[in-house]
């Protein structure tokens, strides 16, 4: 395919899987089963895209799980009021069982959708799908290793499930699984995309907006990283040895420091590996940009303003970084209603005219992630030496001198830095925080290390008790 449009590629698998009205006008949804759906390579490239459709719904909240329970966002109570009081107890840890934010219903959602292509691709006879069925299945084998990390992190142990689920006559209710043996699924599900997957696509947008080898291995040295440091498995040369995959890839390589800011503006840029596609013109936006821009009172191109940088972010950014101003900016006296407040800028979407769309793309895998992962795997295996290397190349990147560390206790404080400023309201300091048992420390309070099963679920599928430590 030409381009990348989730929503309208997953028009007819959406029939399928979710009741959506007979947009095609080709068959009653009623007659449109799995059978007779996937019959050629078309059916399973449309199949697959509801794949990433599913992501696409989860975009605030992704960013929210992320940053929102660490030190780098807080809502403005005092400056503009509450604007979310769901963030606000998200944020103090007060979380309900009925809260938006602990719902995993999106996430599922996006699993049976690729459990179906893993369950019908193979099954398909038409020629037509022999030179893409292997990559198709490796996407569907990524996605769904991407859904279920997000939620062993989250939920600890959660249902485990590898099957579609088309009827009503099916159970239900499964169990939830221990998180060691999700983690062990998600493993294998990656492992089985890094075989099947191509190393890039026809085309930058597939090569950034699809799943690639390179996006397999990426998420592979995030798997291992955490179970390394929050299990305790002692797979730091996994990590470091998939980073490495990945680093000497030659389809990445770092932005330069001078154009840092294009990652977020101008989208699929090389140093990007995976990020979800959205595309104003394709009727495709997210809540990003409302989340985080300022209001404004002169101007119509105004956001929420639901969460803002914290102080302590603001003043982690040494003099001279490069990454400062395309991360944070500071909201205008001449056209914002609550004036001079920092402000995220990673997000700002596309302005014509007088309009702002929210349709910047959110990055899920980036080149410096991986390159601080591989720093951080090499330091726990002392080799601070190649570590220091890997932390002085993001440092140079952002203009800034090298690092002084040089202990193996220094060097993984100086990571935690790296990675606190570099990838700032990316999705990613809570987790860092958690795996590395730093929360309590850097947070100053015991913040619960799991959410909370939303109360539905529950009682809906009793199997799924106990409920989570503290709710």
């Amino acid at each position: 395919m030409k381009k990348i449009s989730y929503s309208t590629l997953a028009i007819t698998l959406v029939m399928l899987t979710a009741g959506c009205s007979d947009v095609l006008n080709q068959v009653p949804v009623s007659a449109l089963t799995q059978s007779s759906f996937f019959q050629n390579a078309a059916d399973a490239e449309a199949a697959i895209i509801t794949g990433y459709d599913a992501l696409q719904g989860d975009d605030v909240r992704l960013i929210t799980w992320g940053d929102a329970r660490a030190d780098n966002l807080r809502v403005p109570v005092n400056e503009i009021g509450i604007t979310d009081g769901g963030v606000l107890d998200f944020q103090n840890d007060n979380i309900s069982t009925s809260s938006g934010y602990a719902t995993w219903s999106r996430f599922y959602s996006g699993i049976n959708k690729v459990n179906n292509v893993l369950a019908q691709v193979p099954t398909i006879k038409s020629p037509t799908i022999t030179s893409v069925r292997d990559r198709i299945m490796g996407e569907a084998y990524f996605l769904r290793a991407l859904n279920y990390f997000y939620l062993v992190r989250l939920w600890g142990a959660v249902p485990l499930v590898l099957e579609p689920t088309l009827s009503l006559d099916k159970d239900l209710q499964p169990a939830r699984t221990p998180a060691d043996k999700v983690q062990e699924q998600i493993i294998a599900d990656l492992k089985q995309a890094e075989k099947l997957l191509p190393l890039t696509y026809a085309s930058a947008i597939e090569t950034r907006g699809r799943a690639t080898q390179g996006a397999a291995q990426a998420l592979l040295c995030k798997v291992y990283l955490w179970r390394s440091s929050y299990n305790q498995t002692n797979e730091w040369q996994l990590a470091a040895d998939y980073a490495a995959k990945v680093i000497a890839n030659t389809n990445y390589s770092l932005v330069s420091g001078a154009n840092y800011s294009t990652i977020f503006r101008s989208k699929n840029t090389s140093e990007s590996i995976f990020e979800l596609q959205y595309n104003y013109n394709n009727q495709e936006t997210n809540g990003l940009s409302p989340y985080f821009l300022p209001r404004s009172s002169k101007v119509t191109t105004g956001g929420n303003q639901t969460v803002i940088p914290t102080q302590k972010l603001v003043d982690a950014f040494e003099p001279g970084d490069l990454r400062k101003a395309a991360s944070i900016y500071t909201s205008d006296p001449a056209t914002d209603q609550f004036p001079n407040l920092p402000t995220v800028a990673k997000y700002l979407g596309t302005v014509v005219g007088t309009t702002r769309y929210s349709d910047s793309n959110l990055i899920f895998l980036r080149l410096a992630d991986v390159i601080l992962m591989q720093a951080e795997a090499l330091a726990q295996l002392g080799k601070t030496a190649d570590a220091t290397a890997l932390v002085n190349r993001i440092r140079n990147r952002a203009g800034l001198t090298n690092t002084t560390a040089s202990s193996k206790d220094a060097v993984l404080l100086a990571i935690e830095q790296e990675r606190f400023v570099e990838l700032c309201f990316e999705g990613h300091r809570w987790y860092d925080l958690l795996r590395t048992g730093r929360a309590k420390a850097v947070l100053g309070i015991d913040k619960k290390a799991l959410m909370p099963v939303y109360f539905t679920e529950i009682q809906l599928n009793p199997n799924l008790l106990p409920q989570n430590p503290g709710y």
